[in-house]
């Protein structure tokens, strides 16, 4: 069984090359939620097809966060949803996009109507394309797309190299979530080789941390409760916090995989509101499948990392500093 599956995988890999190499105008789309995943992976595979002197344009549906600026090509990213209008369009590649609802919208709006060509590791997809790449053992979608290379004997760029290592160690948090696994050291040791600029990723996503930044963790530390009776561990962050501070919300990334990383939360959430008015919710485990209920929600993502939105959410302090996440006047979680 494990045989056939890799045969299946290597078939899969080298169909999607014989796509990309044949579309005449294709175009890439990274995760509705950005992060190093989802934007190493399409600008990797982006570079190839440079190189081979196509330019792709890469849909991300918010500017990309200052910390992924020093990626190779990331010039190619674009927030403008009229790119699918255009009636050329013959392809359309997805990195790292469980979310089935949003690829749709914007494949209604090409009005060819083109395949999709599904790249992810997410066990919550769907399969919505009509070739799917979905590897749920492995660490990332970057590693995914790096066995593309290898299947296709690629040689990827030290840009397309750099840009893969950054989604592993994205998806891994450096190599130290349960995520990591032997396809991730693999990855890693061959993208080593190729010229990938390491420190300056984890330069880049793990090392610049303002001060303005740290206090706002320090914050959420200080709200962090578990749950007397759903028996998980819970912290808030506010607008106000953040415009306090004048952070951004790509600055705040990366305090949930730091709490599970220091705490002994079997489920870990950090809410945190947005500035149109809803709560992000980001999930981590150790044991349970949290995946299942950011798919309840609405959401996505793995079995031990996962997130949702909770529309029109609010986090409220009562007198006796209870924190709450309340939705239309509902009580959802309280901590």
């Amino acid at each position: 069984m494990v045989v056939l599956l890799l045969v299946m995988e290597s078939y899969t890999h080298k169909r999607i090359h014989d796509m990309l190499v044949t579309a005449k105008r294709p175009v890439f789309v990274a995760d509705e939620r950005l992060d190093g995943d989802s934007l190493g992976s399409s600008l990797a595979v982006a570079d190839y097809l440079k190189s081979r002197g196509v330019r792709v344009p890469v849909f991300v549906s918010e500017p990309v966060p200052a910390k992924y600026r020093f990626l190779p090509n990331v010039n190619l990213c674009t927030t403008d949803e009229a790119i699918f209008d255009d009636v050329s369009i013959d392809l359309l590649v997805t990195f790292d996009c469980s979310d089935a609802a949003f690829v749709s919208r914007l494949h209604a709006r090409v009005p060819s109507r083109p395949p999709i060509v599904n790249i992810d590791h997410h066990a919550t997809n769907s399969r919505y394309g009509q070739v799917n790449q979905v590897v749920t053992d492995s660490p990332a979608t970057a590693e995914v797309v790096h066995r593309f290379f290898r299947e296709n004997h690629i040689v990827p760029s030290r840009d397309a190299a750099t840009c893969l290592m950054t989604g592993i160690c994205f998806d891994t948090t450096v190599f130290s979530n349960d995520a990591t696994n032997q396809r991730a050291f693999d990855a890693a040791s061959d993208l080593l080789i190729g010229g990938a600029r390491i420190q300056e990723v984890i330069r880049n996503m793990y090392q610049n941390r303002s001060v303005n930044m740290l206090r706002i963790w320090g914050a959420a530390l200080e709200r962090l409760r578990r749950h007397p009776e759903k028996g998980v561990v819970a912290t808030f962050i506010t607008r106000a916090d953040m415009e306090g501070a004048g952070v951004t919300d790509d600055e705040v990334d990366g305090l949930s995989n730091f709490l599970n990383l220091v705490t002994d939360a079997d489920v870990l959430f950090v809410f945190r509101e947005t500035v149109d008015g809803s709560v992000k919710a980001s999930m981590r485990s150790t044991g349970p499948d949290v995946s299942l209920v950011a798919k309840a929600m609405g959401g996505g993502g793995h079995r031990k990392a996962a997130g949702f939105t909770v529309p029109f959410g609010s986090a409220v302090c009562d007198d006796a500093g209870c924190w709450q996440l309340v939705e239309r006047a509902l009580v959802v979680l309280e901590s």
